[in-house]
This record gives C-alpha cells, structure tokens and sequence, in this order.
C-alpha cells in the first residue's frame, strides 16, 4: 500500500492552491488525488473565466470571500505576469433593470470600498453613461468595476499545478475516493478502482463531490447539497464586437442559486451569454438530468431527506427550478433574459451552445443554502464545503488562510517544516499578514 504524509482530495483549484502552498512550507511526501485526468477539468475550468473584485459582496455576511477576493486579484495578477499567462482587465458593467436594482447598485458602491477596493476601481453610471460606454446595452444605471479581468482558470491552475510538483507534491489522476477508513492509527483512502493510500492526515476539498466525500467520515451529516449547471451559449463572429465589457445583472434571488445571465468576453476574445441554473442529479452532468437511473435514485434518497424535502415546499424555488430548465431546452428563452439589457441580439447570432459548468450548493437543516464555505474538522481530516464564486478568484489568499488555520490547530506537526520556504512568486507570511 501506498504510504503519504499528507493527502489532498480535489484537483480543482483549490486542492492545487493548498498542494502549492503546503510543498513550499513543508517536506514530506504530499499527495493530491484527483478523479479526473488532470486539474481543473471540472468546476474550477467551467466557470465564466472572472476575476472578481468584490463590489457585490457583503462585507460582513461573506467577509472570508470578499477580503480573499480582494487580496488574490493582486496575486494572480502577479503570476499572471511572472507566468505569462492571459490576463484581460476588461472591466465588468453589472447593470439595473429597474428602480430597485438601481438602489441596490449604489449599495455596492459602499461595499466595494469597504472590501478594500480602492475608490476609483468602481464607480456608479446612469443609463445614459453606460450608453457611452456601450452603445449596445439598455439599462437604468449600473455599477463599473473597472478591474475585473478575464482569465483562463484551467491554465492557472495547471501553471499552478507545475509548480508544487517542482516543490516535490505529487499528482494521482484517476483516483475517484470511494472510501475512507481508519487503520492503524492512519487513514486509508480507497479509489474505486483499487488503489490505496495510506495517509496521516486527509483534506477534502473535492468541490462538488465534497459532500459525499465528508458523509463517508460522518462528517457534516447534517448537510446536503444539490446540484445546479450553469449553461452558456457561445456568441457570433459577427456579433461579438456588439459589447466589449462583461455585462451582468444585479440579482433578483440572491438567496437561491439561480444566476441572472451575464454576457462574457473570454480570455481567448469568444462571447458567450449565460449562465442559467439546470437543477440535474450528479456533480458531473454536464448533458440531461442525470447519468442513469443509478445517480438519480442516490441523489433522491440521499440523507439527510428533511434538508431537501423543506426546500422543496418552497413554491418560489420550484417556480424558479422550472423557468431554468426552460431556458436550458429553449434558446429563445435564453436569449429573452439577455434582449432585457442588449435587446439587438438575435437568436441567429448564438451559435452553439458554450461551456456547461456545475455548481454544487450545501443546503442545511431548514432548508437553506449556504453562501459561505464551511470548515468541518473530522477523524485525522478536515473538510472544505461549499467553496463556490467567487472561489476560483480568491484561492491563493483563502488556501493560505486555510494553511495558517490548520498549523494553528496542530494538523502539520507529523510534517517537517522547511528551515527556509520555496521562493515563490507569493510571500506566504505577506499573505496571511494582509488578511
């Protein structure tokens, strides 16, 4: 049997930001195990490509996110240049569509500013200043953030993935975790296929699987989670010159993870109008409802059943659940959400259909979801829950928070501590000071 130090379950940006920072600051044999063929083939590579500046997060309800958001702009931005790698600060326009949502714009305004951005990165428009800026969108007022940037999330993190393996983190591609058992004092992680690996300490952050992945430990059995897929459909040649910005719009169910659609300039230049929210039975149904019988059955009868079964008496959510999968089936429903703000797209000018990405949210005991990530310790192991957007943004100063955190509770004295850590392009002491 395989013997490890320490491993890593998630090959998403997460598990590679955690693989990055936990090789630079100890020796030892750290292992990540990732069921795919490579990182960030999932979520983590699915997204809408942003780096968020955190104009439109609440400072103290999701204070974690918005300072890590804040902080990893300048990381990655950093890398980006040390890297080479994509980098198009393009700005985001995030629009309102009626008087309410203009009132809640000038909200993050404040917002903006108080999660650490400076004051001119953000600024407020009318209807008739976003005209100037893009002739092509209808809108009563919006808010500018003037540095978000789009990237290419997969590449940073393979980039990313190639450094911890120069700092001696290795990489297991095919390992799907099916069980966790104690041995010996040790844990045993076991792969559906076989494989074994015998480790000290276990950190789980298996994105959409994570869950499940905790729920083996009997950890955090009083959450479940449901899965939602964000679609997009990808833009003309011909019609991409039409806005030049990202355009979103404020939300109108900020409780429920139903996305307005937004219009996105990709890294590599291409267009793509989304997302929606496909409520499906599996963390990687990327097509249908679910990957057979099988996957629904488990995803029905999952426990805890009230977590579910009181979000479904929830008429709003149900309405809401129905509409998305219209939009899914539908591209002239689609399209109807975007005609709102760019009302000069036409059903001819979406093409095919674009990225499909999963959003898997924790729901608790009431019914609710989720909006922060939730920390569990567990047997020998710890677990991250819940890590959704803006995550992929804020990954090098959360999992460096996490680090701290871990070190703090004494879950690194089985490992060596470097005597002097890997030069990076991150100062990791920096980091954990700026939070």
């Amino acid at each position: 049997m395989e013997k490890a130090d320490l491993v890593i379950s998630g090959g998403g940006i997460l598990g590679t930001a955690l693989a990055y920072w936990i090789s630079s600051l100890y020796e030892g044999k750290i292992v990540l195990v990732e069921m795919a063929e490579d990182v960030a083939r999932h979520t983590s590579g699915r997204n809408t490509g942003v780096i968020h500046r955190p104009f439109y997060l609440h400072p103290e309800k999701r204070r974690t996110f918005a300072r890590c958001a804040n902080l990893s702009y300048h990381l990655w931005k950093e890398y980006a240049s040390a890297e080479n790698l994509p980098w198009k600060e393009i700005g985001t326009i995030e629009v309102a569509t009626n008087d309410h949502q203009v009132e809640h714009i000038k909200k993050y305004m404040q917002w903006a500013v108080q999660n650490g951005m400076d004051a001119s990165e953000v600024e407020l428009l009318s209807g008739e200043q976003v005209k100037k800026l893009e002739p092509h969108v209808d809108c009563l007022g919006a808010i500018f953030a003037k540095t978000d940037t789009s990237v290419n999330y997969q590449i940073f993190t393979e980039s990313l993935k190639k450094r911890a393996v120069s700092q001696g983190a290795q990489f297991k591609f095919g390992f799907k975790v099916q069980d966790v058992a104690s041995k010996n004092g040790a844990l045993v992680i076991r792969s559906v296929d076989g494989q074994e690996i015998e480790t000290s300490f276990f950190i789980n952050c298996s994105g959409g699987n994570a869950i499940d992945v905790a729920h083996m430990m009997n950890v955090g059995k009083e959450y479940t989670d449901l899965h939602f897929r964000g679609e997009y459909w990808e833009v003309s040649q011909a019609k991409s010159g039409l806005v030049s910005r990202n355009i979103y719009t404020v939300p109108k169910h900020p409780d429920i993870p139903f996305l307005d659609p937004h219009w996105i300039v990709r890294a590599d230049g291409r267009r793509e109008i989304g997302p929606n929210a496909v409520l499906i039975a599996g963390s990687q149904t990327y097509e249908g409802f679910a990957n057979g019988l099988g996957e629904f059955l488990c995803k029905v009868f999952e426990r805890p059943l009230g977590n579910k079964a009181r979000l479904f008496t929830n008429a709003d959510f149900l309405k809401l659940a129905s509409e998305e999968w219209v939009s899914s089936i539908s591209k002239k429903a689609m399209l109807a959400r975007v005609q709102k703000f760019i009302p000069e797209l036409k059903a001819e000018d979406l093409v095919k259909r674009g990225t499909a990405g999963i959003r898997s949210s924790v729901i608790d005991p009431k019914g609710n979801f989720i909006k922060e990530a939730i920390e569990l310790e567990g047997e020998k192991s710890f677990h991250i829950l819940n890590y959704n957007s803006p995550g992929a943004t804020g990954s090098p100063a959360y999992t460096a928070l996490l680090v701290s955190k871990l070190e703090k509770l004494g879950k690194f004295t089985h490992l060596k501590k470097r005597p002097i850590p890997v030069k990076g392009i991150w100062d990791f002491n920096k980091v954990i000071n700026s939070l």
